[in-house]
């Protein structure tokens, strides 16, 4: 299983059954059915009571969510053990949600529960809400004004009836890269952290760039440094809203900095005792790394591990 969260989406996305008009007006009535329910970019999630387990996705059945279902989104997200999932938005709904009817469950914020429910349930939401704030924010078509798009596709596709456009879920991908020089990598401060925070460098890729020209540019332009090698470590979907974070270690050609003050306030060159160090809580500067649920978190780790 991999470590990073929102990277374990056990679903089988059955992309070739999301056209298919009465496979899914039949799946939405099966019995095993269930429902990823969100409000306001919130998931259902029922609050585990016990310590040490987990929370998890609340999942509705069909009888739960049928109320909702003629002005809310209703998106496929696929099956898994022959059960299919499906994530239902009830944030423009007309109708009441009664919370009581649901014990022990919260619409949560998923950056603070992300840590406290498994990886699979990860993946799933990861999946869930970026195509919850997809569809909630492509309403009307960009050619054609006021045009209203059509939802087709289980969700999954939108077109314009006017000028027949097609629209997609769209991945922003950024890279997010942890310079190396000798025996020594690189974290950064922007000036939107919380105090003596640091981390790895990160920016989107732009059009007609690949990996490796996105890192040297984004190296050069935030703290002035010559990247000599570039490679590629692992990926991670983050779905604030829906960006696909590519992460990767890059070798320099010195380590004297040039910081570019809007992009970078600070930054430092870090040992890997320094590292341990940060992670006891004994760092001399109190710096401190992000949780493990980001992926520059678990770049940083690979790096200690890698000698």
């Amino acid at each position: 299983m991999n470590k990073i969260i929102f990277a374990n989406n056990p679903l089988d996305r059955m992309s070739g059954f999301r056209s298919d008009k009465d496979w899914q007006k039949a799946n939405l009535l099966d019995n095993e059915t269930r429902f990823v329910v969100f409000h306001s970019g919130k998931p259902l999630i029922h609050v585990s009571s016990e310590p040490g387990s987990n929370s998890t996705i609340f999942l509705a059945t069909y009888d739960q969510i049928k109320n909702f279902i003629e002005d809310a989104y209703l998106l496929f997200l696929g099956k898994l053990k022959n059960k299919s999932y499906y994530a239902i938005d009830l944030s423009k709904s007309n109708k009441d949600f009664d919370k009581t009817a649901f014990p022990n469950c919260k619409f949560i914020d998923l950056r603070s529960i992300a840590q406290s429910i498994s990886p699979e349930d990860t993946g799933i939401l990861a999946q869930a809400k970026s195509m919850v704030e997809w569809n909630s924010s492509n309403i009307f078509c960009t050619r054609c004004e006021s045009s209203r798009l059509e939802t087709v596709d289980a969700g999954c596709k939108k077109i314009c009836k006017n000028c027949n456009v097609e629209l997609f879920p769209r991945v922003d991908p950024v890279v997010i890269m942890l310079p190396i020089f000798k025996d020594k990598c690189l974290l950064g401060r922007q000036k939107i952290f919380p105090p003596r925070m640091f981390s790895a460098l990160a920016g989107f890729l732009e059009p007609g760039e690949t990996i490796e020209d996105a890192v040297i540019r984004e190296v050069k332009e935030e703290v002035g440094l010559n990247v000599t090698s570039v490679e590629y470590k692992f990926t991670q979907p983050w779905p604030f809203p829906s960006q696909l974070m590519i992460a990767c270690f890059c070798q320099t050609d010195g380590d004297t900095t040039d910081l570019d003050q809007d992009e970078i306030e600070d930054a430092v060159w870090l040992s890997r005792e320094d590292l341990n160090r940060i992670f006891v809580g004994k760092s001399p500067d109190r710096i401190w790394i992000p949780p493990a649920m980001a992926v520059a978190h678990q770049l940083i780790v690979a790096w200690m591990h890698n000698k």
